[in-house]
C-alpha cells in the first residue's frame, strides 16, 4: 500500500501514534508531517481558535490525504478500526466519563452537531438502537471511507470501554455491494446490508445500557475534583461551585447530579444553599459564566466547542446566554480579553 509518486500530502501537523499506526499498516506517510511535541509555548497569532493537534477533524484529514493519494476504497476501515479515543478529541474525553455506551454515544453526537460536519444521529426502533451517519457532502468523493470511518471508531469505542465484545445486529450502508465487501464483515463482525437508504451501526437496544469499564473524570479548565474519600460530609459553598465547574458540560445539569457528585443528599444540598441565601440556577449561571471567560480570554477554542462544555445545544444558545450574563458579545469579550486596556 505504497502511495504513489506525486505532490507532497499537505495534511498539517497529525497525531504521532496514528502516523505509526499508518506505518505499521504499510502505508507511505513520508509526505505527512507529526505533530510538534508541544505547543504549551506558542501562543495565537491572532483572535481565531487555534486548531489542536489532535482531534476528530485531524483524523478526518490525514484519511483524505491518504486515501487521495492511495486511492485504497478500504482505508477507513482499516483506520476507524485503529482509532484511540484522544483522536476523538475533547468528544472522547467527554463520552468516557459518562456512565454508559448510550451516553457516551449521545455525547459525541451532540459535539459532532455543534463542530458541524457530519451529523450522528441515535433513535430507538423496537428492540433497536440505530446509530446513523449523515454525512455533510453525500457526494464528496472521500465520503464513503469518511463514514466508515466514523461507524468503525464508534464500535472500537464501545468496544474499548464496555471491555465487552460487542456484536452489532448489523450494519446498513448506502453504497451498492463492492468488490470488497467481505473488509466490511471483518471490520464490523456482524451481517452488512448494502444499498440500503442510510449508513448506519444498528446494535441491540440492551447494548446502549451497557456500563463503561473505565470512567474518566477530567474537569474543565483544570478544575480539580476531590476524591471520594476527601469529600466532606457537608459539602461547602466553595465544594458546590467546584462541582458545577466540574459538571458544567452536562447537558441537563440537576441539584441530584451534583449532590451524587458530592456525595450528599439532594435534601442537604438544597439546605445549604438557602443557608447562603444562593440557588441552585444562580450558581450554575454563575459557573458557566466564570468558565466562558476563561474559555474565551484563552483563545484557543471556537465558540462550538465552548457551547459543548458548557451543556449548551448550540452556539446560538451559548451566544444569546453570554450576552445576558455579561452584556457583551463572546466576539467582543475575547478581543477586549486579548487587547485589555493599559
Amino acid at each position: 500500500m505504497t502511495m504513489t509518486q506525486q505532490e507532497p500530502i499537505q495534511a498539517g501537523p497529525l497525531p504521532r501514534d496514528l502516523l505509526h499506526a499508518l506505518r505499521d499498516g504499510g502505508y507511505d506517510v513520508s509526505g505527512l508531517a507529526p505533530a510538534p511535541e508541544s505547543d504549551t509555548d506558542s501562543e495565537p497569532s491572532d483572535l481565531r481558535p487555534t486548531m489542536p493537534a489532535a482531534g476528530p477533524q485531524q483524523a478526518c484529514h490525514v484519511l483524505c490525504a491518504v486515501y487521495r493519494a492511495t486511492g485504497d476504497p478500504t482505508i477507513g476501515l482499516w483506520l476507524g478500526s485503529r482509532m484511540q479515543t484522544d483522536l476523538l478529541g475533547l468528544a472522547g474525553l467527554t463520552a468516557m466519563a459518562g456512565p454508559s455506551l448510550g451516553t457516551a454515544l449521545r455525547r459525541i453526537a451532540r459535539y459532532q452537531k455543534l463542530l458541524a460536519g457530519d451529523r450522528i444521529e441515535l433513535r430507538r426502533q423496537g428492540d433497536e438502537a440505530w446509530v446513523c451517519i449523515r454525512p455533510s457532502d453525500p457526494e464528496a468523493p472521500d465520503t464513503r471511507p469518511r463514514i466508515d470511518m466514523e461507524l468503525c471508531s464508534l464500535l472500537a469505542f464501545g468496544r474499548q470501554f464496555t471491555r465487552k465484545p460487542l456484536h452489532p445486529l448489523r450494519v446498513s450502508l448506502r453504497i451498492g455491494q463492492p468488490d470488497w465487501h467481505l473488509r466490511y464483515t471483518e471490520a464490523f463482525d456482524c451481517p452488512v446490508r448494502f444499498g440500503e437508504p442510510e449508513d448506519a451501526i444498528v446494535f441491540g437496544r440492551r447494548d446502549l445500557a451497557l456500563r463503561l469499564a473505565a470512567r474518566v473524570r477530567s474537569g474543565p479548565a483544570g478544575a480539580g475534583h476531590a476524591t471520594r474519600e476527601a469529600r466532606p460530609a457537608s459539602a461547602s459553598l466553595d465544594d458546590v461551585r467546584a462541582a458545577l465547574q466540574a459538571l458544567a458540560g452536562e447537558r441537563a445539569l440537576s441539584l441530584a447530579a451534583v449532590a451524587r457528585h458530592l456525595d450528599i443528599s439532594e435534601r442537604t444540598l438544597q439546605r445549604r444553599l438557602m443557608a447562603a441565601g444562593t440557588s441552585f440556577r444562580t450558581l450554575c449561571e454563575e459557573a458557566r459564566r466564570d468558565l466562558a471567560g476563561g474559555y474565551l480570554a484563552g483563545g484557543a477554542l471556537s465558540l462550538g466547542e465552548i457551547a459543548f462544555r458548557l451543556g449548551f445545544d448550540d452556539a446560538n444558545s451559548f451566544f444569546r446566554a453570554f450576552r445576558r450574563w455579561t452584556g457583551m458579545t463572546p466576539g467582543d469579550y475575547r478581543r477586549a480579553a486579548a487587547h485589555p486596556p493599559a
